[in-house]
């Protein structure tokens, strides 16, 4: 193994040190939190039927406890099923109970250790991977990508053969674009490659054509209405952001899978598991049949998240 990749989250925060608006930030969760377990029950906003998901982008080898904690915890009140399942039970109005679902995105290497916790539970995810940085050996080109990219130090990514194994495990395979641009900044002229030409190489490298997309940096502003035609005009079958919120049922009508917003709540496995859960429940309290469909794209009001 190559010891210039970092692969543990304390190696992550020596080069990264935690700010003065990180440890503010838990300071006001930290009560936030506890207050809102006061006066409103976890139970039942865990028990809503709805579907949440949930994603990750590391799981580096001291966040693989926490992964395993978090997934006990989930366990006690939801059901775990595929991204797959989930697109459909949303765009057929059918949520009958609380489901959990999992992704991952960038591709890292790091993903594996994930992978094989979450399959210990019964609950396969969705990797949502860049063709253009897969099996690249290049350490130079893998630190610029890394940093530029993803604002990480360098960091190992898979081969083809790990996602090859991913899908024997009966995980799937999503497209992140091909090289994990800004697609809101990106020239459309330009898309072609980094969407169609993703779903292209994927379908080749994977045996079939892949049927998520979730696409880089995740808030409303990242992405565009063209973009999102050209999604599906590719053959992808879901687009998923990294809004938070989750998903009701609504009035039993299904929906097209172009109206529909996924929405997905990043996961650090370094916050304390009351501050996941936190944001799950008070997700559930929230949680609209609105919240299923695309706003009209207006890039003067940026997607706020929490």
């Amino acid at each position: 193994m190559n010891l210039k990749f970092i692969d543990t989250y304390k190696d992550l925060l020596n080069h990264r040190p935690p700010t003065t608006r990180d440890v503010g930030r838990k300071l006001v969760l930290d009560l936030v939190s506890s207050g809102y377990g006061m006066y409103h029950s976890m139970d039942s906003l865990f028990k809503r039927p709805r579907i949440q998901f949930l994603y990750i982008h590391h799981i580096f080898r001291d966040e693989e406890k926490p992964l395993t904690a978090l997934l006990e915890a989930l366990s006690r009140h939801h059901t775990f099923i595929s991204h797959s399942e989930a697109v459909d039970r949303i765009l057929h109005d059918n949520i009958d109970k609380p489901y959990i679902c999992f992704s991952s995105d960038d591709g890292l290497k790091n993903n594996i250790g994930a992978a094989n916790i979450l399959s210990n539970f019964g609950a396969k995810a969705c990797f949502f991977i860049c063709p253009g940085i897969i099996g690249e050996k290049d350490f130079d080109r893998i630190s610029e990508f890394s940093q530029e990219r993803l604002h990480l130090p360098p960091v190992e990514f898979m081969e083809w053969k790990d996602v090859h194994d991913l899908q024997q495990q009966g995980h799937e395979i999503g497209g992140h674009t091909w090289s994990h641009i800004n697609i809101a900044k990106t020239p459309e002229e330009d898309l072609e490659k980094e969407i169609e030409g993703c779903f292209k190489v994927l379908k080749e490298k994977c045996g079939s054509s892949p049927l998520h997309f979730a696409y880089p940096y995740g808030r409303l502003t990242d992405f565009t209405a063209y973009a999102r035609e050209m999604v599906f005009r590719s053959g992808y079958a879901s687009c998923a952001s990294a809004s938070r919120g989750c998903h009701i049922a609504g009035n039993g009508d299904k929906i097209k899978k172009e109206d529909l917003l996924l929405r997905r709540d990043h996961v650090l496995l370094n916050w304390p598991l009351k501050h996941i859960l936190f944001f799950i429940a008070r997700n559930s309290a929230r949680a609209t049949p609105e919240n299923n469909f695309y706003p009209n794209y207006a890039h003067s009001n940026p997607d706020k998240q929490p």
